[in-house]
């Protein structure tokens, strides 16, 4: 007897499944250059439908027997365990797992499925599950070796095949992740993986004959001869020194290299695809149109430590509101909020204070003048925060954050207040370093 447990949940894997969108670094125009902005765009990738032949097991009885007041109970998995039948072992190990996902826990996550596929090693769903998991945790050459594994039990499947080439991309091959999608591609259409192909094509055809430098934690791809070699070395030193101070500031860090590509803004164009005001993207890489540039210019070292911000943050903290992610990176280029209003003049945001909450998703499809306003109050919230709880409490909130937490509670937890008590302290904040006909009361 069995019965096919069904896995449809949302998998976080920190810049590793977002290949099409990431961060925009967008140059605002008024006649001249005025300060560069980033639109953080996270892509959450969810995990195709995996049917797991575990046993006759009622899964809501099962999850109502090993969770416990919000948590797994670890004696109840152990008494499970105990009636030594490996498929019901297997299948509760699975569902606790699922909940611990479900409530950004994978570390916890990661070893209940590594507990199931010891009792199910032959199952392609858990292993398809467990590479997930380690492309979650930048564990990459274990997650290709879980995504071959699943391919070999299962070859036909468009599930497995689809995230054996996101595990094979982020590994850096890019040719097995395009053989990968096309063979998923010819199973099942999917309009989502065929962007992500598409794109994976364009690079490939840009980035043939592109140069590879590999120095401390990052990696610099970029085509032959050009930048000369002075800048690129000017380049890995600013990014190290930029690691390291992130490092402090943020209390967290990416968990494998980084790596940052020069294009002209020809090649930036055709790769990426971006509009006209974009001044670079991170999906996953740092990807930036470096032009005519042959030295590092102020704008060009905050771009990457904004950048990088957003690769420190999301790669720690998935489930970063996007707010926050915004506010952090802007506070790091550095910048201040009395001095963008300043510039921004007449163009400063006016209306009504939009709640945070409603910002803590994409920007993506926002009017410029909504994304503007999202990125002051983005800024705006971050900088209250540091000026009333110091940059240790920015670092709790990513802690409580990268602990499971829903923002609100996040915030409660650091501040003893939600996002209601946040926007007015916000819009008070900002409101005293605007000017007098900015922000509407």
């Amino acid at each position: 007897m069995s019965v096919r447990i069904e896995a449809r949940w949302t998998v976080r894997l920190l810049g590793v499944l977002i290949v099409l969108s990431g961060t925009i670094f967008i140059a605002w125009q008024a006649g001249s250059l005025l300060k560069s902005r980033a639109q953080y765009r996270p892509k959450i990738v969810t995990l195709p439908p995996s049917v797991v032949q575990i046993g006759d097991v009622d899964l809501s009885v099962l999850l109502n027997q090993i969770v416990v007041s919000g948590h797994v109970d670890d004696r109840a998995l152990a008494e499970i365990e105990r009636r030594g039948l490996p498929s019901l072992t297997s299948a509760a190990e699975f569902v606790a797992a699922r909940y611990e996902h479900e409530h950004n826990r994978d570390e916890q996550a990661f070893s209940h499925i590594q507990r199931a596929l010891e009792s199910s090693p032959g199952n392609a769903g858990l292993h398809i599950w467990c590479a997930a998991l380690m492309l979650n945790s930048g564990q990459l050459a274990d997650a290709v070796a879980h995504s071959e594994q699943a391919a070999q039990l299962e070859p036909e499947s468009a599930e497995v095949q689809r995230i054996r080439g996101m595990a094979y991309y982020q590994a850096g091959r890019r040719e097995d992740a395009i053989a990968a999608w096309e063979h998923s591609l010819r199973l099942a259409p999917n309009q989502s993986l065929q962007e992500y192909l598409e794109k994976a094509k364009r690079e490939a055809a840009v980035e043939e004959h592109f140069t590879e430098t590999a120095r401390g934690h990052f990696v610099l791809r970029y085509e032959g001869g050009q930048p000369a070699e002075a800048l690129t070395d000017d380049l890995l030193r600013t990014l190290e020194h930029d690691y390291d101070a992130l490092a402090l500031d943020l209390g967290v860090a990416p968990k494998t290299v980084t790596t940052v590509v020069l294009y002209s803004a020809q090649q930036f164009s055709d790769v990426t695809q971006a509009p006209a005001w974009a001044g670079a993207i991170n999906d996953g890489r740092m990807r930036i149109p470096l032009g005519e540039v042959s030295s590092i210019t102020p704008q060009l070292e905050s771009l990457l430590r904004h950048e990088l911000t957003h690769s420190f943050v999301h790669s720690a903290v998935p489930n970063c509101p996007v707010w926050l992610n915004e506010g952090l990176a802007q506070l790091e280029e550095p910048k201040s909020l009395a001095a963008l209003t300043a510039s921004l003049g007449a163009r400063a945001p006016t209306g009504e204070f939009v709640s945070l909450s409603q910002l803590e998703g994409s920007f993506q499809g926002m009017t410029p003048e909504q994304a503007q306003r999202a990125y002051v109050e983005s800024l705006a919230a971050a900088e209250y925060l540091r000026s009333a709880y110091g940059m240790d409490g920015l670092r709790r909130l990513l802690l409580q954050l990268s602990d499971g937490d829903q923002p609100e509670a996040a915030l409660r937890a650091v501040t003893t207040g939600g996002y209601a008590d946040l926007d007015r302290e916000a819009e008070d904040y900002w409101a005293k370093r605007s000017p007098s006909d900015g922000i509407r009361r």
